[in-house]
């Protein structure tokens, strides 16, 4: 059968109109200056959907986009990511592998991308970050260079004062140094996020990480004074109440360590009653301290089921997992248990190669 459409010359106009309406489209978009493609940059927060505009200006702080004639400026506390109009698709990609925790696809793919050709210095920037912040999370977790990271994020904050990611490129300068027992250098850096940050949560985050850094050096009574502070701070906001959970995880294992184990105890199962136990980042740490309060007092069969939680329910959480492991090795041995000590060796060298905690075995 004939299809009628064929047979009908307005219809055969219309077509032939819309493609050549398409075509126009197609070349108006290529011949777009970079001003009117920046202008589809959005902001992403968050909660909510992103705010499309032109950013004007990026600093550590705020971040200022002119959206439909109006210049609004947007907290960096705030702010999940931005994405650029002009950006190549790579970086789409390669962010996208960094939100997945796939940071060695998105190197890969980081590395293929012609910086030399992008006039566009926030895109530069981006590129710069998260090629170092991936450099990083493999150094904390699956064995890449440390040194290799602390260069590069270095470099790139030399180069980027004004970056949006400030605070996390110095939050992970001073993971790094943690994790290669570089205490005092891994405090300092966190310090940088209270001193240079206008928000009290981020306040309240410095001083937690300052603490955690204080205790690991043995520094125990200057690391309850930034516990206790952190908990004595009357601000309820979320992020705050996020921060006053690790302080207080912080606190017990000051306090097992400076021969309070007990009193210790009891502020971890308080926190484990009260909060929700679906935040691994939370009870992963809890868990841990728990386990070092029990081990202070000599109660091994204890300290194991806290270790346990961890590594059982809480090994999302990259930093308490292996502390987990390194300690269900030594208290496997203790019971007898060879077989599962074994095991929980063998995972903590296989899986986090490049933490401490591996390298004390």
């Amino acid at each position: 059968m004939t299809n009628p459409r064929r047979l009908d010359p307005y219809h055969e106009e219309s077509e032939s109109m819309n493609r050549t309406m398409i075509a126009l489209a197609c070349l108006a978009a290529l011949m777009l200056p970079p001003v009117a493609l920046a202008q589809n940059d959005q902001i992403f927060g968050r909660t909510g959907t992103p705010t499309r505009g032109l950013i004007t200006k990026i600093s550590p702080t705020q971040v200022t986009m002119q959206s439909t004639g109006i210049s609004r400026d947007f907290d960096t506390k705030d702010i999940q990511r931005l994405t650029f109009g002009d950006e190549p698709g790579e970086l789409r990609t390669a962010r996208d592998r960094v939100a997945a925790g796939q940071f060695e696809d998105a190197l890969e793919v980081l590395r293929s991308i012609n910086v030399a050709g992008i006039e566009n210095n926030n895109i530069r920037a981006e590129i710069g970050f998260l090629t170092a912040y991936s450099m990083g999370q493999l150094a904390l977790t699956s064995g890449g260079d440390r040194a290799a990271a602390i260069t590069q994020m270095m470099s790139f904050m030399r180069e980027n004062p004004n970056t949006y990611r400030y605070f996390e490129g110095v939050e992970m300068l001073g993971d790094l140094h943690f994790a290669s027992g570089e205490f005092e250098q891994a405090a300092k850096f966190y310090g940088l996020i209270g001193s240079r940050s206008p928000w009290p949560e981020y306040q309240l985050r410095a001083a937690v990480l300052q603490g955690r850094s204080q205790a690991e050096a043995g520094n125990h009574e200057q690391a309850l004074r930034n516990f206790e502070r952190v908990l004595e701070s009357g601000l309820s906001t979320s992020l705050a109440v996020e921060q006053k959970l690790h302080a207080a995880v912080g606190r017990a294992v000051c306090l097992a360590a400076t021969g309070k184990a007990e009193e210790g105890i009891k502020v971890i199962q308080d926190l484990i009653a009260k909060n929700d136990p679906n935040d691994p980042e939370v009870f992963g740490h809890a868990y841990n301290a728990l386990g070092a309060c029990y081990m202070q007092i000599g109660a091994t069969k204890e300290a194991l089921l806290a270790y346990l939680h961890t590594d059982i329910l809480y090994f999302t959480n990259t930093q308490a997992h292996p502390e987990a492991l390194y300690h269900l090795a030594k208290l496997w041995d203790q019971v007898n248990r060879s077989d599962r000590a074994v095991r929980a060796r063998s995972l903590l060298q296989s899986r986090y190669p490049a933490s401490r905690w591996a390298a004390r075995l």
